[in-house]
């Protein structure tokens, strides 16, 4: 999508995921307007046929806020989308060009990396130090740490695993499956 004179007057274009082309696409189809040649109609979103500003916007959000129990505006939602994306494991450079800033420190600024997931990347990237380190050697597959699996646990109880973690999550759950089986069939040859 391409956001035209956005913050800072600046253009950019935005990749949109395929539900959300979907549900833009249903949106334009229902959308009326009276006079197709008016340049609102160039617009995406218009509100009594003109386009939306900013103080429109943060009012309606704020009062949708207030009937959810909420506070919110479009600042949080911008620093959501920053946390979102770099606890699912974006880039800090794709979410600085995504949100739009000159400097990377105001991206870092906006996030909110959760424990679970510096903890994760941080013994995910030693995993790869030390399998450098051994050599070719040593190709056994070290089970988690406690410290990995906290934070594997934190993310799940904050519902933000990147890929590391749902990586470790497939992994454990093949290895309990395989536990379970092991007792099974020690459960059935055991004498009762």
């Amino acid at each position: 999508m391409r956001i035209e004179q956005s913050k800072g007057l600046k253009d950019r274009l935005v990749p949109l995921s395929a539900v959300t082309v979907e549900a833009l696409r249903a949106y334009l189809a229902e959308r009326r307007l009276p006079n197709a040649e008016t340049p609102e109609n160039r617009l995406v979103f218009v509100h009594w046929q003109r386009g939306l500003n900013a103080q429109y916007c943060q009012m309606r959000l704020k009062w949708y806020g207030e009937r959810c129990g909420v506070k919110a505006s479009p600042h949080q939602l911008r620093h959501s989308c920053a946390t979102l994306l770099l606890n699912a494991g974006a880039p800090v450079l794709t979410v600085k060009w995504i949100l739009g800033h000159a400097k990377i420190d105001t991206t870092l600024g906006y996030a909110r990396l959760y424990d679970g997931t510096v903890a994760a990347d941080y013994y995910q990237a030693m995993l790869q130090v030390e399998k450098r380190l051994n050599g070719p050697e040593n190709t056994a597959v070290a089970p988690p740490s406690p410290a990995e699996l906290l934070a594997l646990v934190d993310s799940l109880r904050a519902g933000t695993l990147n890929e590391a973690q749902l990586e470790m999550v497939w992994t454990l759950r093949a290895g309990i499956l395989a536990l379970a089986e092991q007792e099974s069939g020690i459960a059935k040859t055991s004498p009762s």
